[in-house]
């Protein structure tokens, strides 16, 4: 054998030596086995933070308004909206128009059924706030912006009910009205989008909510509805539904279905 046979031969050994061990160059070869392409594996791959990490926490108490939101992940979704305030501290500015289109944001003018059993119409979507404009005073802000029914979040199909305690406007104005009546006391809240998978509209929204006295101290806040549970750090949790009873959406890009004849 020459030098030139022996100097392939050498090299091919060391091709198979590196085969053998899984490893060649600087990439590891999964030998036999097929690579990992579940939906969450992609998911895990494009989004900068999945909403199933967003832990449940009040924030650090450092006796001062404090705002912390999430960026908006790969897919362009708000992720974590989460305030600390006293009633003091809540926006006097006039709300501005909302001109900003949540990704996945369609509108639909949809027939609903009225108590009364006539038929009416109106828009099926809202541009939700997770933290409402009453206690951040933002409005345009990608961060905390995301589609949500009219329905789930003013808890009617025309106007405002705030005794549906299916619906976001429930725990806001009885938020509202904790911190009015205890204005030496801060609020924590905070709001976090519940998606399945890449959905561009989540399925549900969770509130977090507690108060502090001027020691730091946790302070144990219950709205009624039936909906809340005990969360971590005293809060008080509640997940709800982001539907309609008149529609069928696809939560997947923001579509809908009416689900209401007029006939």
């Amino acid at each position: 054998m020459n030098k030139k046979q022996k100097k392939s031969l050498t090299s091919l050994l060391i091709l198979l030596v590196a085969l053998a061990v899984g490893y060649f160059g600087s990439d590891k070869l999964h030998l036999g086995s097929k690579p990992d392409t579940t939906p969450s594996t992609t998911l895990n791959q494009t989004s900068k933070m999945l909403p199933s990490t967003i832990k449940q926490q009040p924030l650090p108490f450092k006796n001062q308004k404090q705002m912390v939101m999430a960026d908006t992940d790969a897919l362009g979704r708000a992720v974590d909206s989460h305030i600390q305030l006293k009633n003091s501290q809540e926006p006097r500015a006039k709300r501005e128009p909302l001109t900003y289109n949540p990704v996945g944001w369609h509108n639909y003018n949809f027939y609903y059924k009225k108590d009364n059993g006539s038929i009416g119409k109106m828009w099926l979507m809202a541009r939700g706030h997770l933290v409402g404009y009453q206690f951040c005073g933002l409005n345009n802000e990608a961060r905390n912006l995301v589609p949500e029914t009219a329905w789930f979040n003013g808890g009617s199909f025309v106007g405002m009910d705030d005794g549906n305690t299916a619906s976001m406007l429930y725990y806001e104005n009885r938020l509202d009205s904790w911190l009015a009546n205890h204005p030496n006391y801060y609020l924590d809240y905070q709001v976090t989008p519940i998606y399945k998978g890449n959905e561009l509209l989540p399925r549900q929204i969770r509130l977090a909510y507690v108060g502090i006295d001027q020691n730091g101290e946790k302070l144990t806040i219950k709205l009624g509805g039936g909906r809340e549970k005990t969360g971590l750090a005293g809060a008080t949790v509640v997940v709800l539904d982001n539907v309609a009873p008149n529609a069928k959406i696809n939560y997947a890009d923001g579509t809908a279905v009416n689900t209401v004849n007029p006939n």
